[in-house]
């Protein structure tokens, strides 16, 4: 069963055949062989429809097929009539003959047929039985590879006329060549879901939506370009990010053509880049490699440049045909995109081809070489402006174009091409972090080649932050450089003004059944597309934020702008402040603020917010107990376990483990209890000793004692501000926010569900707090309680995994390497690590990363500025 090797390097499949029991296939397989499997009848069609050229002197015969879609599918293959090209240069009389005899060959079998007057001709019909014949083909098997001599791709691809057929089928189409002879080599598959699945793999590595609307959309411009490009990307060694680059650019020249339709544009030329559809078409150059030019030899200059990927082809009035060839690349990030080496190699790929090209077919070729290759380029150009016509192509356009072709092969040595200088030819390089969705000249002027840079602008599903706006200079705000900084204009952080998506209002009363509403934030803007980058505060996703960055980086700057924009969106903020700036600003902004200063805890952290659980203060004792291991990192297990028990026995005592206890009518035992228990034990071990050492500089600060109380934060009708710097040490400020996060996270849950976001709570200096366990619990909890958690830290490293689990959204501003590393890698994609890891660390001030939910790259965004100016 090995293959057969034959002269030329052409192989050969020995297979074993057997006859069918039946006349379908009645078993599935993975891949059918059908021949000739259409009804054709001999008919009489009138001469004159059918007049052609004649190819090569007359020494080459080629059938012109005709298909129509109605009534029903069907195709009408002849011979033509040849009635004038360039004849033989050695005699001109044995042109004459072989058409004359062609001609009464034609006749004789017309009138054997009895079929009356003009040439005979092969009807080839697809009846409505044999059409549920090939849907039951391609149900039992996964490939369906079809050799016809009389029916062609033209049933599979007519998306205007067959819609429902072209949508159905993924095809491949080998153009009429002259090993295949009249033969059309047609494969064609239904399997959509599986090209579909490795597109979309291929859209999201490139770090796109890999939406089925996307994927779908790349699959019909490959077939449109050309079906085997689609059936490409089930290969094992295909450059699918390559592939989904072309599908891009057959969008883009296909919506050139839409948008110049009717302005009277008659050539490529009067557009700068695409080359629209509706005036010419491409040729895939992989599909024709039989008509290239062989390349130099392997000691000329031009040794190992590849061929590029695409010829262009239409005319120009009264000059000839005209080429353009094309390459069309691929690179990931703008920095490559550009590279001088990349685009040195687009200008060779094009310029070897286009001197080849003309040498090949020029006039410096002998006569009978140069009919002979014509002939064989007219037929594929006959191929694809066929092909073109059944999508883009107008039909003027087509018959103008068909019409050039045949004078190129009938007027033989006097027929020229349009001049190369006409046009020049392209290059176009596709990168996914290109935002501007006009393209971008990349090349030098001077050069023959034009090189333009584009993104993703032409697929249905983009990032929102995409497309460009409306221009931000309409702001009627007035922009405000940071007055603490004297920073170059370059490095100013843009002013915007304040964006909200719903009207500043009080937040609701209790039972008011207002709509839920929703808020964004705006971070500031996009660097590349210039548009506004959101946050997005909205119970129905993930409204939570991290922002990491090293000190003057912008940080402070950031949560001011964040506060600003949440007042004016009815949104309550609750900042826990490190920073005697922040506090001043902030005051600067708004009317009036609630200051919390350390005077006693103002609530007792044993209260039990959920009294119907079974022995609910166990709960409590647990929380309180990761608290201290928070605040003192280097207690033991045994140590942790004897403040848990000193919380149980504090509600022992109080009588919460009676059986039978209402514990909806008990009281919880004070704070101040804890440490009384855990200070009243005899002979402590040395363990406890050591505990007692470090509670003892707590409770001399009161840190056990309530003092005054300050109600619950989340009923306060203005912002909020926990100023733990005015706290007298380290050990305090740690237990001071710590309980009192824990204190909000509590009373979060006596409060409700909320239908929208109304309170944010901003933790700044976060990494202090990086070991509690109530950050990563209250952001899984918080979103439907109406919070928002936004973390602000100088360190990434130190958080727990589940804190990257709970926060979809993360700006990130310049960081040391160790943290850069742990943060990418807890939130972005592998194949992006490096890239993104020596971004971070050398980012600019104001300036920063934005990863959102449901997005796969990062915004690079100049950061908006709030201050009290403002």
């Amino acid at each position: 069963m090995e293959s057969l090797t034959l002269p030329g390097g052409i192989s050969v499949p020995r297979l074993r055949w057997a006859r069918k029991d039946h006349g379908e296939p009645q078993r599935p397989a993975h891949l059918a062989i059908a021949f000739d499997t259409f009804e054709s009848n001999v008919e009489a069609d009138d001469a004159q429809t059918r007049i052609r050229p004649f190819h090569a002197f007359g020494l080459l015969s080629f059938f012109d097929r005709n298909y129509r879609g109605a009534p029903v599918p069907n195709w009408c293959s002849a011979v033509p009539t040849w009635k004038e090209g360039d004849k033989h240069p050695g005699d001109r009389t044995h042109t004459d003959r072989l058409m004359r005899l062609q001609n009464h060959v034609q006749r004789l079998v017309v009138r054997s047929l009895g079929l009356g007057e003009g040439i005979p001709v092969l009807r080839t019909c697809i009846s409505s039985e044999k059409e549920a014949d090939l849907v039951s083909l391609h149900k039992l098997c996964d490939w369906v590879v079809t050799l016809d001599r009389n029916a062609g791709i033209e049933y599979f691809d007519s998306p205007h006329d067959n819609r429902d057929i072209y949508d159905a089928y993924v095809i491949d189409c080998v153009p009429e060549r002259e090993d295949l002879g009249c033969l059309q080599l047609i494969t064609s598959t239904t399997n959509l879901a599986e090209v579909q699945g490795l597109l979309e793999g291929a859209l999201d590595g490139m770090g796109l939506s890999r939406s089925p609307s996307n994927a779908k959309f790349l699959i019909e411009q490959l077939k449109a370009l050309s079906g085997r490009l689609a059936i490409r990307l089930t290969g094992s060694n295909t450059p699918a990010s390559e592939l989904i680059a072309l599908a891009l650019v057959q969008a883009n020249c296909a919506g050139i053509a839409s948008g110049l339709a009717g302005t009277g544009l008659a050539s490529t030329s009067d557009h700068e880049c695409w080359t629209p559809l509706q005036d010419g078409f491409f040729v895939p150059v992989d599909d024709v490699c039989d008509l290239l030019p062989p390349l130099d030899s392997s000691t000329g200059p031009r040794r190992g440049i590849p061929r590029p990927d695409l010829i262009y082809v239409t005319n120009a009035p009264r000059k000839g045909l005209l080429f353009r060839f094309v390459e069309v690349k691929y690179r990931r990030h703008l920095r490559t995109a550009r590279a001088p080496e990349l685009l040195d190699r687009v200008r060779r790929q094009t310029e070897s081809l286009r001197q080849r090209w003309f040498a090949w077919y020029g006039h410096d070729v002998p006569p009978s070489f140069r009919a002979v290759r014509r002939a064989k380029l007219a037929r594929v150009l006959r191929f694809y402006a066929d092909k073109a016509r059944r999508h883009d192509l107008t039909s003027d356009r087509h018959r103008t174009l068909v019409a050039e072709i045949d004078r190129m092969v009938g007027k033989g040595d006097a027929y020229a091409f349009a001049d190369p200088r006409t046009a020049p030819d392209l290059g176009w390089v596709f990168c996914p972090d290109h935002p501007d969705p006009e393209p971008q000249l990349i090349s030098p002027p001077n050069w023959d080649v034009k090189v333009y840079l584009f993104g993703p602008g032409s697929l249905p599903d983009l990032d929102s932050g995409y497309r460009r706006k409306e221009p931000l200079a309409q702001s009627v705000v007035p922009a405000v450089k940071h007055p603490d900084l004297d920073l170059p204009p370059q490095e100013d952080a843009p002013t915007l003004p304040p964006h909200q998506t719903t009207p500043t209002e009080p937040m609701p009363e209790d039972g008011d059944r207002r709509p839920p509403m929703e808020s964004a934030v705006v971070l500031g803007t996009d660097r590349f597309a210039q548009a506004r980058v959101e946050w997005q505060l909205t119970v129905r996703g993930n409204p939570h934020l991290l922002v990491a960055g090293l000190p003057g980086m912008g940080k402070t700057t950031c949560l001011l702008n964040l506060c600003r924009q949440m007042l004016d969106a009815g949104v309550r903020p609750i900042v826990f402040s490190y920073h005697e700036d922040l506090d001043e600003k902030l005051d600067g902004m708004v009317d009036s603020i609630r200051f919390i200063d350390f005077d006693g805890l103002g609530f007792n952290p044993l209260q039990v917010p959920d009294r119907r659980t079974h022995r609910p203060y166990l709960e409590v004792a647990g929380m309180l107990r990761d608290i201290f291991l928070a605040i003192y990192p280097g207690l033991g297990d045994l140590q942790a376990e004897a403040v848990r028990s000193a919380v149980k026995d504090s509600f022992v005592e109080a009588g919460w483990a009676e059986p039978g206890a209402q514990t909806a009518e008990l009281a919880e035992p004070p704070f101040k209890r804890v440490y009384e228990i855990l200070a009243g034990q005899e002979q402590p071990d040395r363990g406890l000793t050591n505990l007692l050492t470090r509670l003892e500089e707590l409770n001399d600060y009161g840190l056990f004692d309530i003092g005054q109380v300050h109600g619950s934060l989340w009923e306060s009708r203005e912002p909020t501000v926990i100023r733990i710097h005015r706290t007298q040490s380290d050990v305090l400020q740690n237990a001071f926010s710590s309980l009192v996060l824990y204190g909000l996270y509590k009373d979060m849950f006596r409060r409700g569900m909320q239908d929208r976001i109304t309170h944010a709570v901003i933790f700044d200096e976060a990494h202090r707090a990086a070991k509690l366990n109530v950050i990563p619990t209250m952001a899984k909890e918080c979103r439907k309680y109406g919070v928002s958690l936004v973390l602000a830290s100088q360190e990434a490293r130190d958080f727990h995994k589940s804190v990257f689990s709970a926060i979809a959204n993360y700006l990130v501003l310049r960081l040391t390497d160790a943290d850069a590393k742990t943060l990418v890698r807890n939130v972005a994609d592998s194949r992006q690590e490096k890239v993104l890891i020596d971004t971070i660390k050398q980012m600019n001030r104001f300036r920063a990363l934005y990863f959102q939910e449901g997005k796969t790259r990062p915004n690079h965004v100049d950061l908006l500025n709030y201050t009290d100016s403002v």
